[in-house]
């Protein structure tokens, strides 16, 4: 079987079309280039040699749409990846958040869930994991299967370790995790306040509100309307004096307003909204 190493602009339009109108799931406003380079590497997994052979694989299975979905939504992600980030909710963010017996926190895009359990440690460490309920939500089933697990392979719990170590030197990251034959297992109390939920950005709705919003390093796949769309989105259900939490490579602070937003710590990427 032939590697493909290329997606045309027509097969991208027609493939990310064809899949909406048969599948509800809107991959029109993906930034192409991007978006290219993920299905391809989809079709490499999936032993597909052509999107044309994609295509008839989706029609004949309906189901088929869920790895492909897995390939093309797989994330990067890392447990205190951007220790700064995590300093600066412990040390202040946290505590610029106007007083409620609350916390409502949204992971948007989750992907595997270390970001989910960075934010409970840091709950934890902080005391008010018990006020705290989150919604933690991906594209990606299979991505919500791992963050629910909570098990990861022995060299990322020894990556993880070192970027805990460098959020916070006088803490133990092994009290937040059990050994196991595969690897470690994060404590379930981490999560307890978690509802992990199927959702797609784009096109599913949003409904309730939110005292910090996470959305790191997702938007820098969708183009410049769908960046737009989001963050009037995000904006519109993050409580006065909520958090709204980007990437490092997202490239968003010259889109968000400061008429909208203060901005809590530029080199977090953390804002409040006014």
């Amino acid at each position: 079987m032939s590697v493909m190493t290329t997606v045309t602009d027509e097969e991208l339009i027609s493939l990310t079309h064809a899949i909406l109108r048969r599948y509800g799931i809107d991959f029109t406003c993906y930034e192409s280039t991007s978006l290219k380079r993920r299905i391809v590497r989809a079709l490499n997994v999936l032993k597909l040699d052509s999107t044309h052979q994609l295509w008839i694989r989706l029609l004949k299975d309906r189901d088929f749409i869920y790895p492909f979905i897995d390939e093309v939504a797989v994330g990067l992600t890392s447990m205190f990846r951007d220790p700064i980030l995590w300093q600066t909710l412990r040390r202040e963010a946290l505590q610029a958040i106007p007083a409620k017996d609350q916390l409502n926190i949204w992971h948007a895009g989750c992907s595997t869930g270390e970001e989910v359990y960075s934010m409970g440690i840091v709950l934890q460490e902080t005391g008010i994991i018990s006020k705290a309920k989150a919604v933690a939500s991906d594209m990606s089933e299979a991505a919500i299967k791992i963050a629910q697990e909570g098990a990861y392979h022995p060299l990322k719990i020894a990556e993880y370790e070192k970027n805990y170590a460098t959020y916070n030197p006088t803490g133990i990251f092994k009290r937040y995790y059990s050994v196991q034959t595969q690897g470690g297992k994060m404590q379930a109390e981490l999560i307890r306040h978690v509802d992990f939920r199927f959702h797609n950005l784009i096109t599913d709705p949003i409904k309730e509100q939110y005292d910090i919003i996470f959305c790191r390093n997702v938007m820098i796949y969708f183009d410049q309307a769908a960046k737009i769309k989001l963050l009037d989105q995000f904006y519109q259900h993050l409580n006065p004096g909520g958090l709204f939490i980007i990437g490092f490579y997202d490239a968003l602070v010259p889109m968000i307003s400061k008429s909208r937003y203060k901005y809590l710590n530029l080199d977090a990427k953390i804002f409040q909204k006014i």
